[in-house]
C-alpha cells in the first residue's frame, strides 16, 4: 500500500496531466475562454492571460502555492527525512505553518473566486 507522502507526490502530476489532455480542451472550446486561449501564445503570455491581466490575481495564486506548502510541510519534512523542520520554521514564524498555509489559501481561494466571477459576469 502506497504511504501519503507518495500519493501527495503522485497527486499533482496526475492532476496535470487530466487538466492538460481533458479538461483543457474542453475549456478551450467554451465561449468565455476563447479569447484566453487565442491571446496565450507564449509560457510568460499564459501566464499573463491566466491571471487575467491582473496583478491581484497573480498575487493569489503565488499566495495559494505558498498555502499549500506551508499546509504539506509536515510529508514534505517526512520525506526528506528532517522531522525539526516544522518547528524550526514555525519557530521562525512564531505561529503554526499549517494554519497559516490554511488562512493563505483561504484568503487567495476567495481572490481567485472574486476574480472568476467578474470574467463570467463580463463574458
Amino acid at each position: 500500500m502506497l504511504s501519503a507522502q507518495t500519493l501527495m507526490l503522485l497527486t499533482i502530476p496526475t492532476i496535470i496531466v487530466v487538466y492538460v489532455l481533458a479538461v483543457r480542451p474542453v475549456l478551450r472550446e467554451l465561449p468565455q475562454f476563447k479569447a484566453l486561449y487565442a491571446e496565450a501564445d507564449g509560457f510568460w503570455q499564459k501566464v499573463w492571460a491566466a491571471c487575467g491581466k491582473s496583478a491581484l490575481l497573480a498575487g493569489s495564486y503565488v499566495a495559494q502555492v505558498v498555502g499549500w506548502i506551508f499546509q504539506a510541510l509536515d510529508p514534505m519534512a517526512e520525506l526528506l527525512g528532517d522531522p525539526d523542520l516544522k518547528q524550526r520554521i514555525a519557530d521562525a514564524l512564531q505561529t503554526n505553518p499549517k494554519a497559516l498555509g490554511l488562512v493563505m489559501s483561504i484568503i487567495s481561494a476567495v481572490i481567485i473566486a472574486a476574480r472568476l466571477r467578474s470574467l463570467f459576469k463580463g463574458a
